[in-house]
């Protein structure tokens, strides 16, 4: 492998790690239609994107959110495009008193607490949002400074039938490593979320992986050599990176084709570049024959990690190449093992 290589690999890496992020984590969510079943935001001044639907009129969605004086509590409601239903908001505030006007004859408000109803409007443009690489439009927002601590409700409810909205909460963009880490399967979810089908969704990934292993097959085939165990898996590792680089690539067009350019599109393309150079280098450390090397399996472990971080080949990507850079050449077979 050509040592000249890395420093321009870790070059794009260190400009990348220097580049803010500003996003949030999406997280989808089913079975909050009671409020004793609300969904817990457990941190509700971070940045979340939580996405939800209602089946029909008459449906709420419940949300908690646990509030300390001096927090804001900061709220944004949309919908997945122009001509769709467009819910309502309706914020729940402890406070002995109590306030019926504007509610859904359904809508029943729990005692001690006073309600605020926001109305969704017609959303005037879409936004991008590039953690998702998705369209955007936002019906509702609402602000508040918390001066009485405690238990706060939202609830979502929508005057027409399968009505699917998003909810953005917080202004803190911390994320805990789970959250970081699970990021690829809830942005499958938003596209799903948003009407796509799960094999359009991955299909660009389907594509490269299966098409790269076809043609790594025939290489090999025709050298007539034979890659060891850690060396196929650090090709299908790298394929993997690829490949999720590859729909993160195909949503970011199609959701700019609805909102039009957009200066935050700058952080969804270092989470499509690092990905594909990363698996551009396991699929070099893959050619060779046997990963021998301590630095080759060093190497293997970084990329792995660097895929964690950077959102790369749908989890798979990054199992599979951490694999690689601890899994011996060659297995001990069963007369081995016998012997």
């Amino acid at each position: 492998m050509n040592l000249r290589w890395h420093p321009a690999v870790l070059l794009v890496l260190i400009l990348c790690f220097a580049l803010p992020v500003n996003a949030q984590v999406p997280v989808s969510v089913d079975g909050n239609s009671d409020i004793s079943t609300a969904f817990p935001v457990e941190k509700p001044t971070q940045s979340y994107i939580i996405y939800g639907h209602l089946h029909k009129v008459g449906e709420v969605d419940w949300y908690q959110l646990r509030m300390t004086t001096g927090d804001h509590l900061v709220i944004s409601l949309m919908t997945p495009g122009y001509n769709t239903p467009i819910p309502d908001i309706i914020v729940m505030s402890p406070k002995n008193a109590s306030s019926l006007e504007g509610l859904p004859p359904y809508f029943s408000v729990p005692q001690g607490y006073i309600t605020e109803i926001i109305r969704g409007q017609n959303p005037q443009k879409a936004e991008y949002e590039p953690l998702s690489s998705a369209a955007v439009f936002k019906v509702a927002s609402y602000s508040k400074e918390i001066t009485a601590p405690g238990i706060y409700y939202l609830a979502v409810v929508s005057p027409a039938n399968e009505t699917r909205y998003s909810i953005a909460t917080g202004y803190a963009e911390k994320f805990t490593p789970s959250e970081w880490v699970l990021i690829p399967l809830n942005v499958i979810s938003v596209h799903v979320w948003e009407g796509q089908s799960i094999i359009t969704i991955l299909t660009p990934f389907l594509a490269v992986v299966i098409l790269g292993f076809f043609v790594i097959s025939r290489r090999e085939k025709h050298k007539g050599s034979h890659l060891t165990y850690s060396s196929w898996l650090a090709n299908l590792a790298g394929l993997c990176y690829i490949g999720g680089a590859a729909i993160t690539l195909v949503q970011m067009v199609r959701a700019l084709a609805v909102t039009g350019p957009s200066s935050s599109v700058a952080l969804t393309l270092v989470f499509a570049i690092v990905p594909m150079v990363l698996g551009i280098w396991a699929l070099r450390i893959g050619r060779e024959s046997h990963v021998r090397t301590m630095q080759n399996r060093a190497f293997l472990l970084i990329i792995g990690i660097l895929g964690l971080v950077f959102l790369a080949g749908l989890i798979i990507g990054p199992v599979l190449i951490i694999g690689a850079s601890v899994l011996p050449d060659r297995l001990p077979s069963h007369h081995s093992a016998r012997r």
